[in-house]
């Protein structure tokens, strides 16, 4: 079997002779630039490409790579605070209320929306980059959400909750927005899927939970916000696409809302802040069958912080909670940033790999 082979027949939840691991989102360049042998930033979407076939990974669920703001971190740079939303116009809640009544109307969004041109562009992106990582590699790609975290980006944190409080009418309005364009993406997405033959899986999420738990109540999210997410993602689980979700934070608070979008897997978990990984291993699908789960080694505590034992008893933990035929795919929590030990990262691909092939029987 080659390696997409391995991927997506773990995905599938079969059973498979050798692990899936993806390429853990390492935004490490110098890292990155070791593997491939020279400056990764000399090509940064090519040496991308390398270092993913280095390091054996078989799985790229998210086009993610280190570009310039990781750079300025790893040259020790001070990053200041811009404050984009109030050099926008965003200082009071009042002015995101009046941004969002000047939003279009939903026949305005559909009749602007080409959905030929939406599938094949989404179809010819996965396909190139397939052609880019070759054979033993497979690449999906994201799909359409109803927004939330791009809200507390445009309007500040502060901004953003005070308006959903005070107006929650207005902030509804702002969801169903861009579930109206997502929702649009989707049907696009699952033409791509079909007309291409594309692997029928996505991967995506929103940040909605800190270490303290969602950022807006879950009642206000059950009120607001989670019936135009689950409305735009309703044409890939009519289809039968498989949706991953990134989990942030403490999600347990709101697992419940998460599970009824009808996803088949979960990615991420912050143990830090209360989600087990042996609670989520225990999960299931709306089928019945067990949750697909992608993880689970700390970008916040392995593996910036542990030795490379630690990384390694990290690697089989993962293994060995899932048990087999679950839709196991060994990752990282989340990025793993420049300030990770190099001996930490190659503890993470070789054990995956050596561990992973000796659990799995192959």
């Amino acid at each position: 079997m080659t390696g997409r082979e391995i991927a997506l027949a773990t995905l599938h939840r079969e059973d498979v002779p050798l692990p899936c691991i993806t390429s853990c989102w390492v935004t490490h360049s110098a890292y990155i630039s070791r593997v491939i042998g020279r400056d990764y930033r000399q090509d940064p979407e090519a040496g991308f490409c390398e270092f993913v076939r280095r390091t054996g990974a078989n799985f790229v669920p998210q086009w993610y790579y280190p570009k310039e703001a990781q750079r300025r971190l790893e040259q020790r740079e001070i990053m200041h605070e811009t404050r984009r939303h109030e050099a926008a116009g965003f200082r009071s809640p009042e002015d995101v209320r009046d941004w969002i009544e000047e939003l279009p109307e939903d026949e305005a969004i559909e009749r602007e929306f080409d959905l030929e041109q939406a599938a094949e562009g989404y179809a010819q992106t996965i396909i190139a980059h397939s052609e880019m990582m070759g054979p033993d590699v497979l690449v999906i790609d994201g799909f359409g959400q109803a927004d939330f975290m791009g809200a507390y980006t445009r309007f500040g944190y502060e901004n953003y909750l005070a308006a959903a409080a005070l107006y929650p009418e207005r902030m509804r309005h702002y969801y169903h927005t861009s579930a109206v364009g997502a929702r649009l993406k989707n049907h696009a997405v699952v033409q791509a899927i079909e007309e291409q033959t594309l692997a029928p899986f996505v991967y995506g999420g929103q940040d909605i939970c800190g270490s303290g738990g969602p950022l807006m109540s879950p009642a206000m999210l059950r009120e607001l916000y989670f019936p135009e997410l689950k409305w735009a993602m309703e044409p890939l689980i009519d289809a039968g696409v498989g949706v991953i979700w990134h989990c942030d934070g403490d999600i347990r608070p709101i697992l419940d809302d998460l599970l009824d979008l009808g996803i088949m897997g979960l990615q991420g978990f912050e143990e830090e802040h209360g989600p087990r990984w042996e609670d989520m291993c225990a999960l299931t699908d709306p089928d019945g069958e067990p949750m697909g789960v992608w993880g689970c080694v700390s970008v916040t505590s392995t593996l910036p912080h542990g030795t490379p034992e630690d990384v390694r008893r990290a690697v089989e933990r993962s293994f060995e909670a899932a048990g087999l035929g679950r839709g196991h795919v060994l990752s990282s929590t989340s990025s793993i940033l420049p300030e990770t030990p190099m001996e930490n990262i190659d503890a993470l691909f070789e054990h995956a790999h050596q561990f992973g092939r000796e659990f799995l029987g192959g």
